[in-house]
C-alpha cells in the first residue's frame, strides 16, 4: 500500500464507498417508492370504493325519496279520493324515471273500504303505456305478509325501506321494491311500493375500472350477486360466499361478516394470482360494493422503477469512475510540476522559471504559494548580497561620523548647564504669580455664597406666589361651579312651572265641562217637567247636578285666580335670580381672573428672577472653576520648570554615556565589516542570473 501511487489509491478509496452508496440509495429509493405506492393505489380504491358507494346511493334516494312522497300524498287524500285519482299521479311517477318499473298503494284490511279486506291498485309499464290492475289484490297473492308490505310496517312516517334483489327471468332485469309506510297520525293505514330495475346501477358498477385489471362487484345484504363480470352467477342468483371458488367464498363470507360504511381491504387468490379488494357497504340497504384488482398490476410500477434505479446506479457508478480517473490524474499532473520545482529550488537554482498554474484549487493555491515563495526568497537573497557590499561601505563612514559626535557632545553639554540656570528663575516667578491667583479665586466664592442666597429667596417668593394662583383658581373654580348649578337649578324650576300651565289648561277643561253638566241638568229639568209627577224625582237629581256644576264653575275661577298668582310669583322669582347669575358671570368671575393672573404674573416675575440669580450663580460657578483651572495651571507650569531643571542633569548625564555609546559603535563597525565578508560567502552558492 505505500508503494503504490497517489492515482491508486485515490481510485481505490473512492469507488468501493460510491459503489455501496449507490446499492444503498437504490435500496432505499426502492422501498420508498414501493410504500408510496402502496399508499397512493390504497387511497385511490378507498376513494374510488367511497364515490361509486356515494353514487349508487344517490341512485336508491332517488327511489326512495319518491316512494315517501307517494306515501305522505296518499296519507293526506285516501279518507275523501277515489283510488282512479291516484292513476295520474302514479302515472307521471313511472313516466318520468326509467328506472321505475311500477308502482302500488297497498291499504290495512277494511280500512279504504269497510267491506273489503283487500285493497291494492297497481300501475306499471307495459310497452309504451301505463296500465292498472287489481290482480294482486286477492287472498292468494296475501300482500299483507309480502316483504315489502311487512318492512314498510316496521318503519315510521317519513322513511321508506329497499327489499333485496332479485333476478326475473322473464325481462332479464335485476329488479328490487322501496316500500313506505302510510300513517294516519300515528295509525299504520298501508304502504306505497316503487318497484324499480337496477340496470342503472349495474351499468354504474361496470363501468367501474381501476388501472388494467381493476373490476367492480356488487353483492345484496345476503351476498347474492347483483353485478359481477360473469353473467351466469347473476342469473342463477350465486351468493358469493358460496362460490364454487373457495377463496371466492372465503373472502365473501369475510365481507358480509364485516359491516361497515367505512372502506375495508384484504387480499385474496384468483386462479393462482393475488388480487387486493377493497369493499364497503352502501348505506340504508347493507349491499357490498367490491372493487378487486391483481397485486402485481400494483407492484409493476415498483418492479420497473427499482429496475430502472439498478441501471442508473450502474451507470452512475461507471460514469464517476471515468470522472474520478481523470480528476486524479489531473491532481497527480500538478504535484509532479511542483515537486520537480521545489527539486530545482533545493539544489539553490533560482533561474528556473515559474510554475505555469492555471488551477483555481487547493493545488492551485499551493503552487501559486510556491511561486510566491520562489520570489520573494529569490528577491531576499538579491538584497542580501547588495546590502553586504553597502554595509562594507558604511562601516567606514560610520567610524568617522562616531569621531565627529563625540566633539559634539561636549557642546551640547555645556549649553543645558546654561538652560538649567534659567529654569530656575521662572520657577519663581511663577510662586508669584500663584499667590495673586488664590486671592481671585476667595473673592469669588464669596460672590457664589451671596447669590446662592439671593436664588434660594426667589424660589420663596416663587412658591408663595403659586400658593396665592392656586388658591384663587379654586376659589374662580367654585364661583363658576355655583353660578352653573344655580343656572341649572333655574331651568329645571322653568321647566317646572310649565306645570303650572298644564294646571290651566285642566282647569279650562274641567270649566267645559261644568258648562256641558250645566246644560245636561236643563236639559234633565225641561224634561223632567215634561214627564210631571214621574219626573219629579229626576228633576231633583237634576237640580243637584245643576248646583254642582255651578260649584265646580266657581272653583275653575279660584284655580286660575291662583295660577295667575303663582306664575307672576315665579316669574318675578326668575327674574331676580338670572339678574344674580348675570352678576356672577358679568362682574365676579372676571375679577377672578384677573385675580388669578396677577398671581401668575407675580409667579413668573419671581421664577425671572431666580433664573437670573441662578445665572449668576451658574457664571460665578464657571469663573471660580476657571481661577481652579489656572492655580493649576500654574502649579503644573512651576513643577514643569523643576522637572526640566532635573532632566537638563538627566540630560547631561545621557550625552555623556552617549559619547561612551559612540566609541563603543566604533568598535561594532569593524566587527560589521567582517559579518559582510561572510554574508558575500554565502549569497555566492546561490544562482541569481
Amino acid at each position: 500500500m505505500k508503494k503504490m501511487s497517489l492515482k491508486a489509491k485515490m481510485l481505490l478509496c473512492i469507488l468501493p464507498v460510491m459503489a455501496v452508496a449507490m446499492v444503498v440509495l437504490t435500496y432505499v429509493a426502492a422501498q420508498e417508492l414501493s410504500t408510496n405506492l402502496q399508499e397512493a393505489n390504497t387511497d385511490a380504491m378507498f376513494q374510488n370504493v367511497t364515490a361509486n358507494a356515494t353514487g349508487v346511493d344517490s341512485k336508491l334516494e332517488v327511489i326512495r325519496t319518491t316512494a315517501v312522497n307517494l306515501s305522505e300524498m296518499v296519507s293526506t287524500s285516501y279518507k275523501f279520493v277515489d283510488t282512479d285519482n291516484y292513476k295520474g299521479t302514479f302515472t307521471k311517477v313511472i313516466n318520468d324515471n326509467d328506472s321505475i318499473l311500477g308502482a302500488g298503494v297497498w291499504f290495512e284490511p277494511n280500512v279504504y273500504k269497510a267491506d273489503e279486506k283487500y285493497v291494492g291498485p297497481y300501475w306499471y309499464k307495459d310497452g309504451g303505456a301505463v296500465v292498472e290492475t287489481w290482480d294482486y289484490s286477492n287472498a292468494e297473492y296475501d300482500y299483507l305478509n309480502q316483504e315489502y308490505y311487512t318492512n314498510a310496517k316496521a318503519l315510521s312516517q317519513g322513511q321508506a325501506v329497499i327489499t333485496d334483489p332479485y333476478y326475473d327471468p322473464t325481462s332479464g332485469m335485476i329488479m328490487s321494491s322501496c316500500s313506505a309506510p302510510i300513517y294516519d297520525g300515528s295509525t299504520y293505514v298501508g304502504c306505497v311500493t316503487v318497484d324499480m330495475e337496477l340496470t342503472n346501477v349495474a351499468e354504474l358498477v361496470s363501468n367501474i375500472k381501476v388501472g388494467t385489471t381493476g373490476r367492480a362487484i356488487l353483492l345484496s345484504s345476503d351476498g347474492t350477486y347483483i353485478y359481477t363480470d360473469d353473467n351466469a352467477k347473476i342469473q342463477n342468483g350465486v351468493k358469493m360466499q358460496e362460490d364454487e371458488d373457495a377463496n371466492i367464498a372465503a373472502k365473501g363470507a369475510e365481507i358480509l361478516a364485516n359491516s361497515s360504511e367505512s372502506p375495508s381491504m384484504g387480499v385474496m387468490v384468483v386462479n393462482g394470482k393475488e388480487v387486493l379488494v377493497t369493499y364497503r357497504d352502501i348505506p340504508k340497504v347493507n349491499w357490498k360494493l367490491i372493487i378487486a384488482m391483481e397485486l402485481a398490476e400494483i407492484e409493476e410500477p415498483v418492479n420497473n422503477a427499482t429496475r430502472a434505479l439498478i441501471f442508473i446506479a450502474a451507470a452512475a457508478l461507471i460514469i464517476g469512475a471515468v470522472i474520478i480517473l481523470a480528476f486524479v490524474m489531473s491532481i497527480a499532473k500538478s504535484i509532479n510540476s511542483v515537486k520537480q520545482f521545489a527539486s530545482v529550488l533545493a539544489s539553490g537554482d533560482f533561474t528556473v522559471e515559474k510554475i505555469n498554474n492555471k488551477r483555481g484549487d487547493e493545488l492551485g493555491a499551493m503552487s501559486e504559494s510556491l511561486n510566491n515563495m520562489f520570489e520573494n526568497n529569490k528577491d531576499v537573497i538579491q538584497k542580501i548580497s547588495d546590502g553586504s557590499v553597502k554595509v562594507s561601505e558604511t562601516s567606514n563612514g560610520l567610524a568617522s561620523m562616531a569621531g565627529e559626535l563625540s566633539s559634539q557632545f561636549t557642546s551640547i553639554q555645556g549649553n543645558i548647564s546654561g538652560v538649567n540656570d534659567a529654569m530656575m528663575s521662572s520657577g519663581a516667578a511663577t510662586e508669584q504669580v500663584n499667590a495673586s491667583v488664590e486671592e481671585v479665586n476667595a473673592s469669588v466664592h464669596q460672590l457664589a455664597a451671596e447669590t446662592e442666597k439671593t436664588s434660594a429667596d426667589a424660589a420663596d417668593i416663587k412658591a408663595r406666589a403659586q400658593e396665592i394662583e392656586k388658591e384663587s383658581r379654586q376659589a374662580h373654580d367654585y364661583a363658576i361651579s355655583i353660578a352653573e348649578q344655580r343656572e341649572s337649578d333655574l331651568e329645571e324650576a322653568n321647566e317646572k312651572a310649565k306645570v303650572v300651565d298644564q294646571i290651566g289648561t285642566l282647569a279650562d277643561t274641567i270649566a267645559e265641562i261644568a258648562d256641558q253638566i250645566n246644560l245636561l241638568s236643563l236639559n234633565a229639568s225641561i224634561e223632567a217637567a215634561r214627564a210631571g209627577d214621574a219626573g219629579k224625582g229626576f228633576a231633583v237629581v237634576a237640580s243637584e247636578i245643576n248646583k254642582l256644576a255651578s260649584s265646580t264653575s266657581e272653583a275653575v275661577e279660584q284655580i286660575r285666580e291662583t295660577i295667575d298668582g303663582v306664575q307672576e310669583a315665579f316669574g318675578t322669582l326668575s327674574s331676580s335670580s338670572g339678574e344674580l347669575l348675570g352678576f356672577i358671570k358679568e362682574t365676579v368671575t372676571p375679577d377672578y381672573d384677573k385675580f388669578v393672573g396677577l398671581a401668575k404674573q407675580y409667579g413668573d416675575d419671581a421664577g425671572h428672577f431666580g433664573d437670573s440669580s441662578e445665572n449668576i450663580a451658574q457664571m460665578v460657578e464657571n469663573i471660580r472653576a476657571s481661577m481652579e483651572e489656572v492655580s493649576k495651571a500654574i502649579q503644573n507650569i512651576a513643577e514643569s520648570t523643576q522637572d526640566t531643571a532635573d532632566l537638563s542633569s538627566q540630560v547631561n548625564d545621557s550625552v555623556m554615556a552617549a559619547a561612551d555609546v559612540v566609541s563603543n559603535v566604533n568598535e561594532m563597525t569593524n566587527k560589521q565589516e567582517a559579518v559582510a565578508g561572510t554574508l558575500e560567502e554565502i549569497v555566492g552558492k546561490f544562482k541569481l542570473k
